[in-house]
């Protein structure tokens, strides 16, 4: 006779979260900057040599968990939980690792700017909201992607029942030849316990991605959040100075609601210039819309955005 187990309750099961946070913490945002980088990683080879010195490095700073990141064309973001100096001390291995696989294969790329600022995470809100601003990360840069189909990063990993069906084999399983093209190491036992897939590093078997799981109540709540804490999102940014974290259709649906607080409607079109630019100044300066998406969005004058944003 099956045995019913009672379901847990949402406050039960933000009482278990909270626990969890508070015993596999500190947690941390490790960040580039990319606005001083040339872009380091623009094929999908370059990207895989990415992937490899990120995971050699995370196996060789065991006490970090990385529970989260998206490594981008000229930047990245790292979420882990550990001591802030252990944290510091991965990148740095991360950082070393590049240049040296970048000098062996002859790529020119000046890794100087390349360098972490870090912030706590101070709360399980806080945690849920910055691991979500990572997986969009892509998906706001570029309309090719989701949070979901990015293959540099945690955000299709997350909640996916497809991670468990990928063919996956250990660098034992194939010749050491193959093994270090793979991880771009010679010293394998460096790298003991990490998979492949496809030829490249599998993300889950370096990364905790049941730890960053276990930071949410439930899957309905992480995907729910994925596109509505726009004001959460935006606190981020102002902390991490990006420049976009808001999607055309995000920022649409914004302007929308700006307008029906401030003149009862939802309807962009029927506002007159000066409410518009009224939205406008709302987006640019607490949303850091570009000039080009207040233009598609208000249908607004790019002279007249150019003079209230110059650089915008």
């Amino acid at each position: 006779m099956a045995i019913e187990r009672k379901a847990l309750t949402f406050f039960e099961k933000e009482k278990l979260c909270e626990e969890r946070f508070d015993a596999s913490g500190p947690f941390w945002h490790l960040y580039t900057d990319g606005t001083r980088m040339q872009n380091v990683f623009v094929t999908k080879d370059l990207f895989e040599i990415g992937l490899a010195a990120l995971g050699v490095s995370c196996r060789l700073v065991p006490q970090v968990k990385l529970v989260s990141f998206e490594l981008m064309v000229n930047h990245l973001h790292l979420i882990m939980a550990g001591q802030r100096e252990d944290c510091c001390l991965l990148f740095e291995m991360f950082k070393d690792r590049l240049i040296r696989i970048f000098s062996r294969n002859d790529v020119v790329v000046d890794l100087t700017d390349f360098n972490p600022h870090i912030l706590p995470i101070p709360d399980l809100k806080a945690l849920r909201n910055e691991i979500l601003y990572t997986h969009r990360n892509a998906y706001v840069a570029n309309p090719d992607f989701t949070p979901y189909n990015y293959p540099w990063g945690t955000g299709w990993a997350y909640f996916s029942p497809l991670v468990d069906k990928i063919q996956t084999f250990d660098l034992n399983e194939i010749s050491l030849t193959a093994a270090r093209k793979i991880t771009h190491t010679r010293d394998l036992a460096l790298v003991r316990g990490l998979r492949c897939s496809e030829n490249r590093i599998f993300i889950p078997s370096f990364c905790d991605i049941q730890l960053g799981e276990s930071m949410f109540a439930d899957p309905r709540s992480y995907f729910n959040a994925l596109t509505k804490n726009v004001e959460a999102f935006a606190q981020i940014a102002a902390r991490l100075q990006d420049l976009i974290f808001l999607t055309d259709d995000e920022l649409f649906s914004v302007a929308c609601k700006i307008s029906e607080d401030s003149c009862q409607t939802k309807k962009i079109t029927l506002l007159s210039p000066e409410h518009k630019i009224a939205i406008a100044k709302e987006l640019h300066f607490k949303y850091n819309a570009t000039n080009q998406q207040i233009r598609r969005i208000l249908k607004l004058d790019p002279t007249i955005l150019n003079e209230l944003f110059p650089g915008g």
